[in-house]
């Protein structure tokens, strides 16, 4: 509820300086001016916003209740010690001003030590994957494609940790191979981004072909926030290549994590020094439980 003097036009600084006569005729005199306004008898008149005059006259009728308008007075004094909206914009603007900037800083922390860890591990994952099979659903493909594609064609592909924590990919109908040149940084969840509008574009055609990688002050600004270094299902996998930091690469959605000892169709075997893949059966797993909105 409204302050009566409030209602009748007059600030808390003018309230307090003038003595309760003084306050007493500019109240009278506010509210016959208002009343020549809102009278319901007038053309510019409202019932509603007279009855709310005549109410707030009535509180501060010094001569009938005094009590009333010294009450309302002294409520309405203690305005002028409180922050106003503006100072309290400014205070939350001030706050906001110091998290973004601790935000950037902690943003430059962390990639300053992604990219040093980099020049010395094999992958960024914690804790490194060993004898790992990691089911992606191929998103680039599923973006170049013109049509769904099923089955075999179906854009799913796999990696493989072996023992040592080497890195193998394969592809549909297609023997591993190493991926010597790739490093896993980690994955960011599903919800937390869209890659389409964040990945590069290039012409093509009358369309705009969606390329496998994202400007590193992209993935900085709208993925860095949400990176985890833990594979985890339902989450899009980044990589860099070849040492290179300007781009990164996004590899998939990881569908499943299966370790290779468990695998139905997948045996690691390591005889002497090389890495031996051998498999039970040709046709390329896929998870068809996996939906796609």
């Amino acid at each position: 509820m409204r302050n009566p003097f409030e209602v009748l036009g007059l600030s808390p600084k003018i309230v307090k300086e003038l003595d309760e006569v003084s306050l007493f005729r500019l109240v009278k005199a506010c509210y016959r001016a208002l009343q020549q306004v809102y009278h319901p008898d007038l053309i510019s008149g409202s019932g509603e916003r007279a009855l709310e005059l005549n109410l707030a006259f009535e509180a501060l009728d010094l001569q009938r209740n005094p009590e009333s308008f010294r009450h309302h007075r002294r409520r309405y004094i203690k305005r002028l010690s409180r922050k106003t909206l503006r100072s309290r914009l400014e205070e939350l603007t001030l706050k906001l001003t110091r998290v973004f900037r601790e935000k950037l800083l902690l943003e430059e922390n962390f990639w300053e030590e992604l990219l040093r860890r980099a020049q010395v591990e094999r992958h960024l994952l914690c804790p490194p994957p060993q004898n790992l099979k990691v089911q992606l659903y191929d998103l680039i493909a599923k973006y170049r494609s013109p049509f769904p594609a099923f089955g075999s064609r179906a854009p799913f592909k796999e990696l493989y940790f072996d023992p040592h924590g080497e890195l193998y990919w394969r592809y549909p109908q297609k023997a591993p191979r190493k991926a010597a040149q790739v490093k896993l940084i980690g994955c960011v969840l599903r919800e937390k981004i869209e890659p389409w509008f964040l990945l590069e574009k290039s012409p093509g055609g009358e369309d705009l072909v969606a390329q496998d990688y994202m400007k590193a002050e992209t993935f900085r600004r709208a993925c860095l926030p949400f990176l985890r270094t833990t594979l985890t299902p339902n989450a899009y996998l980044f990589s860099v290549r070849h040492g290179d930091f300007t781009r990164l690469y996004l590899e998939g959605l990881i569908l499943r994590l299966t370790p290779l000892e468990d695998s139905p169709t997948i045996n690691v075997k390591k005889p002497s020094d090389s890495l031996q893949i051998c498999e039970k059966y040709t046709d390329f797993e896929a998870p068809w439980d996996f939906s796609w909105p």
